[in-house]
């Protein structure tokens, strides 16, 4: 049981450092120059293979044997519940917002490769990673309802993982927008929201 959940928690490891590796600038790059052609679908093929290489490691999570932490509870059941679905609900609005670019299927039907687009409307006014907050929310929650030693080891993973992958966003982000991006990380938090939403001058790109 225990070797299982160590090649549990080195699976998710893997899983995490391959999504790095593609999603590297310097490596998205090089396809660009190695594969120009195969470049314009790229962000479609990197998903594709994303939930691939997720179900597999998902699949394997789900036929080992992983003992319980605790037995939950009906408050913990509601509570998970509860922040479950918030967690839901804020990747909703993400994944919505920002579809037709995270799904890859801009580059389809676009004739080149469009840039990105800095965004500080809506739910970024709160958080600068809505997305990733979400996601934080949304499998802790799952934990309540499901509390395995199993869904532990992928919940550490996958939260320290991204927070320190997130570090290296932010600079690409300040080195793709400048001062722009600067001026709003002073001003909206990274991952804990802000009660009041910021609003950002007549004069910033909004979109």
């Amino acid at each position: 049981m225990l070797k299982q959940h160590l090649i549990l928690g080195i699976m998710w490891i893997i899983f995490c450092v391959l999504h790095s590796i593609l999603a590297n600038a310097r490596f998205k790059k090089w396809i660009a120059i190695k594969a120009p052609d195969f470049y314009k679908n790229y962000r479609f093929c990197y998903i594709l293979l994303a939930f691939a290489t997720l179900g597999v490691v998902i699949d394997y999570q789900l036929q080992i044997s992983s003992p319980l932490l605790l037995k939950p509870s009906t408050t913990f059941l509601v509570l998970g519940w509860t922040i479950m679905l918030t967690g839901a609900f804020v990747m909703f609005i993400c994944i919505k917002k920002y579809f037709l670019n995270l799904s890859g299927l801009k580059s389809l039907v676009a004739e080149e490769v469009v840039a990105n687009e800095l965004r500080i409307d809506g739910v970024h006014r709160f958080v600068r990673h809505p997305l990733y907050l979400g996601t934080f929310i949304f499998i802790w929650g799952l934990l309540l309802l499901y509390p395995h030693w199993s869904l532990l080891i992928a919940n550490s993973v996958i939260t320290i993982y991204t927070l320190i992958a997130i570090r290296f966003e932010e600079q690409k982000l300040i080195e793709e927008f400048g001062e722009a991006y600067i001026t709003y990380q002073k001003k909206v938090p990274m991952i804990l929201p802000t009660l009041t939403p910021w609003h950002a001058s007549p004069n910033a790109h909004e979109t």
